[in-house]
C-alpha cells in the first residue's frame, strides 16, 4: 500500500499554490527574456559594442538560471528550501533595479548573472516541491506552468515599450526589477506536501495496526527532510568506505582502487545510468537554442525589415497570443493521452518550415503570420525537457537528478543560442540567415526524437 501511494499525487491542496509560484516564476522569466529583445538595440548603442556581446549579457539570466541550478543541491544542507528561494527572489530583483546605471557592458553582465543565479536559487526548489507534489501527473502539471512564460512573453515587452517612451531606459529597468522582486513571492509560497504524508501514514498504520502520530509542521518538516538527506549522505559515504576497505588493507592508497573508485563515480554518472536520457539530450539543447534565440532576436529582426518598433513589438504580443493556444492544444492532447514524442516531432517540423519561410517577404501581415506559428509551435515544444526526462529516466530515483541535469543542457542550449546567433549575425548582418539556421537544428531535432521514439518503442 505504501509503495503504491507513493506513485500518486498528494491530496495536500498546497499544490495548487506551487502550480502558481512556478506559473508567476516562468512568467517573470519569460517576461524579462522577451523585454530584452525590446532592450536590445538601446544596450548595443548605449555602450557602443557589438550584437554578439549584448546577446551574451542579454541571455545571462535565463542562462545562468539553469546553469547554476545543481549548486542548490549543496545549499539544501545548510537552509531549507522556503529559505533559500526567498533569498534567490532578492538577489534576482535587486540587480535588475540597478543594471539601468551600470558603467559598462561587463558590469551589466555582472549584474544580470546576479540575477540569473537568484533566479536559481527559486527555481530549484520549485521544480523538486513540483515533483513531491505531483508524483504521477508531473508531466501535465508542468506544461500547466508554462503558460507563465506565455504570458509574459506576450505582456511584458508591450508595459517594458511603453515604460521606454515614457520613463525612457532607467525608467524601463526599474518597472523590469519590480516585476522581479515577485519572484520573491514565488518563494514563500514553497513548503514539502503535507496532507499527502499524513495520508501514508494512515495507510502504513491501518496495515500494521500502529497508532497514528500528529502532522509535523512545516519547520519540523523541513528540518526532517534535511536531517534525512544528511543521514542518507553519511550512509553512502560509509558503504563507499567499506567497500574501499574491501578491496585491501591498503586501499586508500592503491592505483586500483583509486582506478575503480573513478569508474564508480562515473557509473554514478545520470548519463551513465539512463542511456536513454542521453539519447534525448541533444534536442533538449537545441529546443533551448532556437527558443532563446527567436525570445531574443524576434523584435530586432521586424525592426531590420523596416517595422517600427511598436509594431514590432506586438508582434511579440501575436506570438504569446498565439503560443497560449499552442499550450492549450497540448494540454488537450495529453487529456486525450497524445504521444508526446509525436506532438513535438510535429511542432518542430511546423515552425521549422515557417522558419525557412521567412525569406518569402518582408510585410507586417506575413511577418505576424509567421510569428503566430512560430509562437503556437515553440512554446508547445518548450515543454519538451522536462516531459522527454519524465518518459526516459526509467529509475524515479534518478529524477531529482535528472533535473539537475536538464537544468545544466537548458543552460548550454540558453547560452549557445544567445551567443553562437549574435556571431553569426554580426558576420553576416542577415536575420533571414539566423532563422534559417534554426529551422535547421529544428529539423536535426525532428530526427533525434524520431530516433528516440524507436528505440522505445522496441525496449
Amino acid at each position: 500500500m505504501m509503495a503504491r501511494n507513493l506513485l500518486e499525487d498528494s491530496t495536500d491542496p498546497w499544490k495548487y499554490a506551487i502550480i502558481s509560484s512556478k506559473f508567476l516564476l516562468f512568467f517573470i522569466d519569460g517576461g524579462i527574456s522577451k523585454s530584452f529583445g525590446v532592450l536590445l538595440p538601446d544596450v548595443v548603442d548605449r555602450y557602443d559594442s557589438d550584437f554578439k556581446t549584448v546577446a551574451f549579457v542579454l541571455g545571462l539570466p535565463s542562462t545562468m538560471m539553469y546553469f547554476t541550478a545543481p549548486i542548490t543541491i549543496f545549499l539544501m544542507k545548510i537552509m531549507t528550501l522556503r529559505t533559500m528561494a526567498m533569498i534567490g527572489g532578492l538577489l534576482c530583483a535587486l540587480p535588475t533595479i540597478c543594471a539601468s546605471w551600470a558603467p559598462s557592458i561587463y558590469i551589466l553582465g555582472m549584474m544580470l548573472a546576479v540575477t540569473g543565479f537568484g533566479m536559481a536559487l527559486t527555481y530549484f526548489p520549485i521544480m523538486v516541491s513540483m515533483n513531491l507534489f505531483f508524483t504521477k501527473s508531473f508531466i501535465f502539471a508542468n506544461a500547466l506552468t508554462l503558460f507563465g512564460r506565455t504570458f509574459g512573453a506576450f505582456l511584458v515587452p508591450v508595459i517594458t515599450e511603453r515604460s521606454l517612451e515614457v520613463y525612457g531606459y532607467h525608467g524601463g529597468f526599474l518597472i523590469l526589477g519590480g516585476i522581479a522582486l515577485h519572484t520573491v513571492v514565488c518563494g514563500a509560497i514553497v513548503r514539502p506536501p503535507q496532507e499527502g504524508r499524513q495520508d501514508n501514514l494512515h495507510s502504513s498504520d491501518d496495515a500494521e495496526g500502529e497508532s497514528l502520530i500528529k502532522v509535523p509542521t512545516s519547520e519540523q518538516t523541513d528540518r526532517r527532510e534535511t536531517a534525512t538527506f544528511l543521514q542518507k549522505t553519511i550512509e553512502e559515504k560509509s558503504k563507499k568506505e567499506e567497500k574501499m576497505r574491501s578491496l585491501g588493507d591498503h586501499g586508500d592508497t592503491s592505483p586500483w582502487c583509486s582506478r575503480n573508485s573513478f569508474l564508480a563515480q562515473l557509473k554514478s554518472f545520470i548519463f551513465v545510468q539512463e542511456p536513454m536520457y542521453t539519447l534525448v539530450a541533444p534536442s533538449m539543447i537545441l529546443q533551448c537554442f532556437v527558443h532563446a534565440a527567436w525570445v531574443l532576436f524576434l523584435v530586432p529582426h521586424a525592426e531590420d525589415a523596416g517595422i517600427n518598433l511598436s509594431n514590432a513589438v506586438f508582434l511579440s504580443s501575436i506570438a504569446g497570443i498565439s503560443g497560449t493556444f499552442g499550450r492549450i492544444l497540448y494540454l488537450v492532447l495529453l487529456h486525450f493521452k497524445f504521444d508526446n514524442t509525436i506532438i513535438f516531432c510535429f511542432a518542430c517540423f511546423t515552425c521549422a518550415s515557417s522558419f525557412f519561410l521567412d525569406f518569402v517577404s518582408s510585410t507586417y501581415i506575413f511577418l505576424a503570420v509567421m510569428a503566430s506559428i512560430q509562437g503556437f509551435t515553440i512554446f508547445i515544444f518548450d515543454c519538451l525537457p522536462h516531459a522527454m526526462m519524465k518518459l526516459s529516466v526509467r529509475d524515479q530515483k534518478n529524477i531529482p537528478r535528472a533535473i539537475a541535469a536538464n537544468s545544466f543542457l537548458y543552460g548550454i542550449g540558453y547560452l549557445s543560442g544567445d551567443v553562437i546567433s549574435g556571431c553569426i549575425y554580426d558576420v553576416t548582418s542577415s536575420f533571414r540567415t539566423l532563422f534559417v539556421v534554426y529551422g535547421v537544428l529544428l529539423v536535426i531535432t525532428t530526427i533525434n526524437l524520431m530516433i528516440f521514439k524507436l528505440i522505445y518503442r522496441q525496449k
